[in-house]
């Protein structure tokens, strides 16, 4: 049992040698424009689910999603998020190809967050993906709303809907 658990953590400090090595010697790919692998993007996607559970833990959504709620989060959405999320009908030109990894095109690919998920992301950014923090830019009440409207921007009320076709 010895020899085993030996074997294993050598193979481990083997591959994190390797690994310190390689990006060392710079042979580690940083363009923004590459396609991730990807094991990349599975592990980073895992990683960020359970850290946004974590975080976003006993945490829930005080707005409820009324049609004015829904259209106040659409509006700040158009405002502040289109540049990088695209709109319904028009993704963003160097959100969908200058950033690594690529930024989600929520018009076309709704989130699978919660709202108290997506208000973690909103006021404080993802690291190391361009998703920045709008804390002190946004207030709580403007974050919740955009977080509302984006947990039912697969299923939004006709008069809801409406508007977001307007954005094309």
């Amino acid at each position: 049992m010895k020899r085993i658990i030996l074997t294993a953590l050598s193979l481990i400090l083997f591959l994190l040698l390797l690994v310190g090595v390689t990006g060392g010697l710079g042979w580690w790919p940083v363009s923004a424009t590459g396609v991730p692998p990807q094991w990349e993007s599975k592990l980073g996607q895992a990683m960020l689910q359970a850290s946004l559970s974590r975080q976003a833990g006993g945490l829930t959504n005080p707005i409820q999603p009324s049609s004015e709620v829904l259209i106040a989060g659409l509006k700040i959405f158009k405002t502040n998020c289109t540049g990088c999320h695209g709109s319904r009908g028009q993704p963003s030109q160097w959100g969908t190809r200058n950033f690594y990894p690529r930024v989600t095109q929520l018009a076309y690919n709704p989130p699978h967050l919660s709202a108290p998920q997506m208000f973690v992301v909103i006021k404080q950014g993802i690291r190391y993906s361009g998703m920045g923090a709008w804390d002190g830019m946004m207030s709580d009440e403007e974050i919740w709303k955009v977080a509302t409207f984006l947990e039912h921007i697969g299923s939004l009320p006709p008069e809801v809907e409406a508007n977001w076709k307007a954005t094309q």
